[in-house]
């Protein structure tokens, strides 16, 4: 499969929510919200095929010096297995190089990581998080 890895920001909201459905990660996707989070990221890669069809997505916050956080990485499923996944990680590596890189590996994709050379941590590790309510910000 050919493809190109680009960090121009030219993923539109539709495109991104498109890619989103295509992995069974929901619906409801608007333009305002993509906007807001594709504002936020400092690093935006995304895989396109040669007809312009946005393959895969990835986005990383980085301190540059001791952590770089991946947000979604997203590989259409039709394209999955043809080095998108990997080709998206290394442009993140590459651009923070030396930066540990955190990954919140959900189900099968823990076997994606580990196949790229992340490992686990030897002291178990628990995300958490907290979803303020819609008034509180």
């Amino acid at each position: 499969m050919s493809y190109q890895i680009s960090t121009a920001r030219t993923v539109t909201w539709q495109e991104f929510a498109e890619l989103m459905e295509s992995v069974g990660w929901g619906g409801g996707y608007d333009e305002e919200s993509f906007e807001r989070s594709y504002r936020a990221y400092p690093l935006v890669v995304h895989a396109r095929a040669d007809d312009g069809v946005l393959l895969g997505y990835v986005s990383a916050f980085s301190d540059g010096v001791f952590s770089t956080m991946l947000g979604e990485l997203v590989v259409r499923p039709t394209a999955q297995g043809s080095g998108i996944g990997r080709a998206l990680l290394k442009a993140v590596e590459a651009e923070f190089p030396g930066v540990p890189v955190y990954v919140k590996a959900m189900g099968e994709a823990k076997r994606f990581f580990e196949a790229c050379g992340y490992r686990r941590p030897t002291t178990e590790m628990t995300v958490m998080f907290k979803k303020p309510s819609a008034g509180t910000r």
